[in-house]
């Protein structure tokens, strides 16, 4: 028996093939746009004319995820500003559909929806109108090349911003890495140690970078002069902002370090760096060899502890911090003479709000405490100490800030 097809078949047939022959064209033209590097914007808009050629339809919106929903394609003249509440619906889909009368009020007035998963993971949704009348018939293969084309586009942007996030991640591990080196060379190797008076130092950055600074400064044969500070903020800027600090001290100490126009100046040279968006937090003071007096400024700093023959004092007197204003209100320093087997003890505020497994903080008390026990010991060996101790209290809990601590022996 022998089959003839009829002229309505191969008609038929002639329009499928050149539906698909369209659809391939388009595919390779998409894919040698990803190739050549186009935007995403101008991905978008192949997407658009693509659809409006394959589908003929008037009305195309298309939503991308990145950690919100973004509307990145919208054609619908009659509803312009409509709203489509993806986030609640896009679970109910899983594939390609034709859309109640119900759903396509929930979706604006749209026909058809294509939701797309990447890993998963929501990724795209795209919203079409009324198919073309003429080309109706040939729904099926139209809404199965939409979905295919949508995935195709979809992806190749998620990819672009994937890689985009990529190149960004490694810039800022540069930028990191930077101020890391920037900030380990603010923190002294070596500390002085001599039969007069002996320093040592505990520096713990916060994943890689501090925002801490301390030194010991010699600005003659007789006096030195010793520091401790912390910005807010982390990163490279916040490294060089204490760059300044650093540099700035070393041109100026000098200077009588109880002028109060050397502390007013500082405070001026931090605030035009940062317009008051960071601030310093600082304890500086001078030690006199021969008189054994020692003046201080306390900047906003958590107080240092002094302490000899078991009676501890802590070390307030100062002004605010400094960069939050251009001017400082009040500047007050503080005057001490030193006695044999002082001990002083300054830190960050990183060791005070270490915080335990129990998310309670380290404390000022406990920290007095360590203090009062081990004071008698010397620098190196009581910060030696001292880290055993928190690191036993904070147990499996990581440090969540920069702890530094610079603890000075006077004999």
């Amino acid at each position: 028996m022998n089959l003839t097809a009829t002229d309505t078949d191969v008609s038929a047939l002639k329009d499928l093939l050149q539906v698909k022959y369209s659809q391939l064209s388009a595919l390779l033209e998409a894919t040698k746009a990803i190739n050549d590097n186009v935007s995403s914007e101008g991905l978008y808009q192949i997407y658009k004319n693509t659809l409006n050629e394959q589908i003929r339809v008037k009305d195309i919106a298309l939503f991308m995820y990145d950690q919100a929903w973004k509307r990145v394609v919208w054609q619908n003249n009659s509803q312009p500003d409509a709203f489509i509440p993806i986030q609640s619906h896009f679970d109910n889909y899983k594939t390609v559909k034709e859309l109640s009368d119900e759903e396509q009020v929930i979706f604006g007035g749209f026909k058809y929806i294509v939701p797309v998963y990447h890993k998963q993971q929501p990724l795209a949704l795209a919203l079409f109108g009324e198919i073309s009348e003429d080309i109706s018939h040939q729904k099926n293969e139209l809404l199965e090349f939409t979905q295919i084309f949508t995935n195709i586009i979809t992806v190749a942007v998620e990819n672009k911003r994937l890689f985009k996030k990529e190149v960004e991640k490694k810039q800022l591990d540069k930028e990191l890495d930077l101020a890391s080196r920037v900030q380990g060379m603010l923190i002294p190797k070596k500390l002085p140690k001599n039969k007069l008076y002996e320093f040592a130092g505990l520096y713990l950055p916060y994943k890689g970078i501090g925002g801490d600074y301390y030194d010991v400064i010699h600005i003659n044969k007789d006096e030195f002069v010793f520091c401790i500070g912390d910005i807010s903020g982390k990163g490279i800027a916040a490294a060089l902002v204490m760059a300044n600090l650093q540099a700035y001290l070393n041109a100026t100490l000098t200077l009588n370090i109880h002028s109060k126009k050397l502390v007013e100046n500082l405070n001026q040279k931090i605030y035009s760096i940062t317009n008051g968006e960071n601030f310093i937090t600082f304890f500086m003071a001078k030690y006199n060899m021969l008189t054994k007096e020692l003046i201080y400024l306390n900047a906003g700093h958590i107080p240092p502890i002094l302490i000899h023959s078991d009676k501890i004092e802590l070390l307030e007197k100062g002004c605010t911090l400094l960069g939050i204003f251009e001017e400082l209100p009040k500047i007050e320093f503080g005057i001490k003479t030193v006695q044999p087997n002082t001990t002083i003890i300054s830190f960050t505020d990183g060791l005070t709000e270490l915080e335990n497994d129990e998310e309670v903080q380290f404390g000022m008390d406990r920290l007095l405490q360590f203090t009062y026990t081990n004071y008698r010991l010397g620098p190196e060996t009581f910060n030696k100490s001292l880290y055993d101790y928190i690191s036993k209290f904070k147990g499996n809990m990581l440090f969540n800030d920069d702890i530094s601590v610079l603890t000075a022996k006077f004999m």
